[in-house]
């Protein structure tokens, strides 16, 4: 009877001993970020940081999804296509198609002519800011003519942003590419002090030619609220070929970047800006990031 006695004893003193030990351990941990839910429950408080760059090249075949393209103002989606790159230069690209006599929706449905490129807003699941920077890589069909011009992607904030309705400091802008004439490049921006369309900056900086790839890299400053310091720098191929720090972009600070104004067409406000022949251009690897 006193032997047993004995080990129970013994039993008993280790499984003080053991739940001391856990108890000390337990009190070294690292401590948990916790709060109380509404039905009383602990749980741990999520940790999530806003993405700081975004990239794209279309691998998938929901990549919309991934640039978060929004519903509202986008059209010419018959025009779009992902296929593998002909030139094998990268793996997919995005085929932007014009056809013989296209324009503008807005001219097509006057003229009863098809409707040439495509447009959407992208919101790439990175919140707005004072200062983002695009780059993508273009390249025109062999066949392409630039007749008087056409537009090119680049970025915004806002609602108006293109169409002739310019915006007053506090309610849009957009930073658009443009070919002109004989390939001549240029930023064609949206801003308070444009005059009834867009403003044409350093048109003729670089030139493209139809048929090679092109690495567009555009980064946006915004200006200080009601001063003229917005800044724009443009880099074709690596090479800088517009540096401007006297832009106006708004008047409030609550405007800020919001994503890709993904916008290509030949146009222009009538058939003089039509292609003559059926034409494309390819558009790889989009990124942005914040610099």
């Amino acid at each position: 009877m006193k032997c047993n006695t004995t080990r129970w004893a013994i039993a008993l003193s280790r499984l003080i001993l053991g739940s001391t030990l856990l108890g000390l351990m337990g009190s070294c941990s690292e401590p948990v970020d916790s709060s109380v839910s509404p039905t009383g429950e602990t749980v741990e408080a999520a940790q999530t940081e806003a993405p700081q760059s975004w990239s794209d090249g279309f691998e998938d075949s929901d990549w919309q999804e991934k640039w978060e393209v929004r519903s509202s103002r986008s059209w010419g989606w018959e025009n779009l296509e992902v296929i593998d790159d002909p030139s094998g230069r990268f793996d997919r690209v995005l085929r932007v198609v014009y056809p013989k006599n296209s324009v503008t929706p807005s001219v097509a449905r006057k003229e009863g002519v098809p409707v040439g490129g495509g447009q959407f807003l992208a919101d790439l699941g990175m919140p707005p800011a004072d200062a983002m920077r695009l780059s993508y890589y273009l390249r025109f069909s062999e066949n392409f003519d630039f007749v008087k011009g056409g537009k090119l992607p680049g970025l915004f904030g806002g609602d108006e942003i293109s169409g002739g309705n310019i915006p007053d400091g506090t309610n849009g802008f957009s930073t658009r590419l443009m070919w002109r004439r004989d390939g001549d490049g240029e930023v064609y921006a949206y801003l308070p002090t444009s005059d009834k369309y867009g403003t044409s900056i350093d048109r003729g900086a670089w030139r493209f030619v139809p048929g090679r790839w092109y690495h567009i890299e555009q980064e946006v400053v915004l200006n200080e609220p009601g001063q003229e310091n917005g800044r724009i720098r443009l880099w074709v191929d690596g090479a800088q070929v517009i540096n401007r720090d006297d832009v106006m972009f708004r008047t409030t600070d609550e405007l800020k970047i919001e994503g890709i104004f993904f916008s290509t067409f030949f146009g222009g406000g009538d058939l003089s800006w039509a292609t003559p022949e059926d034409v494309y251009v390819d558009f790889a690897e989009f990124s942005v990031s914040r610099p």
